[in-house]
């Protein structure tokens, strides 16, 4: 996500300061300040910048989080920010990627009535942002991770999905060629890696499948959702017919 706006930075200086490299403390210290803001006290131009900063400093907060139900309270609390940043200015590239990217995490962390209902949101929110422009890295892989989402959903989640409206026909394909646009965007990324070497995993394709969860499994990381993914892909390295796959 975006850390910045593209509106004047003078009235964001000291708030882009404190979040500095967004470690959790920086973090904290940028959501003290901006929570004593009021929304009514700020010009009308910069109100969606400080919408979308907050909810992003509690998006990028809650990847520090190790229990799940405080992350997701976080998740929620960002996804209204985002939500009512974009409300105000349907045309801000950076509040709206911020949203979907909001709603894409609640929609795979929150439970099953929840998670639904969320994902159709996503996909709402995600073919608006991608109508603004040309799809980045965020996009390219917010797209191909809901693909590989909803091809992997089971008989329940579609049968569940499909009592509130019509399941998107997506396959593993759409989600690996999204998947690795992001990759050519920018390398490197943990979770990107991850859902590539997924996606060969669900294709079959077990050669790829380990090439990808490798990479993955030997980055070094800084944050509490990043380490899940690097144990994620170590747990499938461990499944057998994996194991079996010599280089």
């Amino acid at each position: 996500m975006s850390s910045k706006s593209e509106v004047p930075q003078d009235f964001f200086n000291d708030l882009d300061e404190i979040s500095g490299d967004f470690s959790a403390q920086s973090l904290r210290q940028a959501l003290e300040k901006i929570e004593t803001m009021e929304l009514d006290h700020v010009p009308a131009e910069h109100r969606v910048g400080v919408l979308r900063r907050h909810a992003e400093y509690l998006y990028m907060l809650s990847n520090y989080q190790t229990m799940k139900d405080k992350r997701i309270e976080m998740l929620e609390n960002a996804f209204k920010k985002a939500r009512q940043g974009h409300v105000m200015d349907p045309t801000d590239l950076d509040c709206a990627k911020t949203l979907c990217s909001t709603c894409g995490r609640l929609a795979e962390e929150s439970s099953m009535k929840k998670k639904v209902d969320y994902g159709f949101k996503f996909k709402a929110y995600l073919d608006e942002a991608i109508a603004m422009c040309d799809p980045d890295f965020d996009l390219c892989h917010m797209r191909g991770r809901f693909c590989y989402t909803v091809a992997s959903m089971s008989f329940v989640e579609r049968c569940a999905a499909k009592m509130i409206g019509q399941i998107p026909d997506v396959s593993y394909q759409n989600a690996l060629d999204d998947l690795l646009k992001a990759d050519q965007l920018m390398q490197g990324a943990a979770e990107n890696q991850l859902f590539i070497g997924k996606t060969f995993l669900a294709m079959g394709n077990l050669v790829k499948a380990k090439k990808w969860l490798m990479k993955v499994a030997t980055n070094e990381v800084d944050t509490v959702i990043d380490q899940e993914y690097v144990d994620e892909a170590k747990a499938l390295l461990e499944e057998k017919k994996l194991k079996a796959i010599k280089w």
